[in-house]
């Protein structure tokens, strides 16, 4: 019987924990965060855009001072770098070869928040905050048969448990068998 190299491909969505960012950061993660929400909504309000567009609009929009930008940028390479670090060391023993594809803040995507919504500060607070991190890697198993659908659920269930102590959340998004 051979041995069969599966990969899969595994979105995955973690939050990092206030007490581990605050460990490695010099700015307040919440005064930041408050600060650009602060500012995101002063901007709509004076430009009544009906929606909050993705953190980069506001960069190239000149919204923030060069101080808030510089906290921004510095906390998400931190917070990545510690993502990237923590999977690897957490799944590294589980498969054969791990490839980090994207690791990207979810602060830099499109806020599912509309203008009208009683509680669009609470949530462009939990969207902005910088710690929840989505990741998009491909992991490698070593299988004597090849079983695509069990291998997608095993990589999902491995990649849950052993992240699970890590983060404040751990949720796999979506898994699928790659090539």
């Amino acid at each position: 019987m051979s041995l069969n190299f599966t990969s899969i491909a595994l979105s995955i969505v973690v939050i990092v924990p206030k007490e581990a960012m605050e460990q490695h950061i010099a700015a307040s993660p919440q005064v930041v965060c408050n600060e650009l929400v602060s500012n995101i909504m002063q901007y709509e309000q004076q430009n009544q855009l009906g929606y909050y567009p993705a953190l980069d609009f506001y960069i190239q929009n000149n919204v923030f001072e060069a101080d808030l930008i510089d906290a921004v940028n510095n906390i998400a390479w931190v917070v990545t770098g510690m993502v990237r670090n923590e999977v690897k060391i957490k799944l590294r023993p589980a498969f054969s070869n791990i490839k980090f594809e994207t690791i990207q803040p979810i602060a830099y995507t499109m806020p599912a928040v509309r203008p009208a919504d009683p509680d669009k500060a609470e949530k462009l607070t939990e969207h902005f905050s910088l710690s929840t991190v989505k990741l998009n890697l491909i992991a490698s198993l070593i299988q004597k048969v090849v079983d695509k659908q069990a291998a997608q659920s095993f990589a999902a269930n491995i990649a849950h448990r052993w992240l699970k102590d890590s983060f404040d959340d751990v949720n796999i998004t979506s898994t699928t068998v790659v090539g």
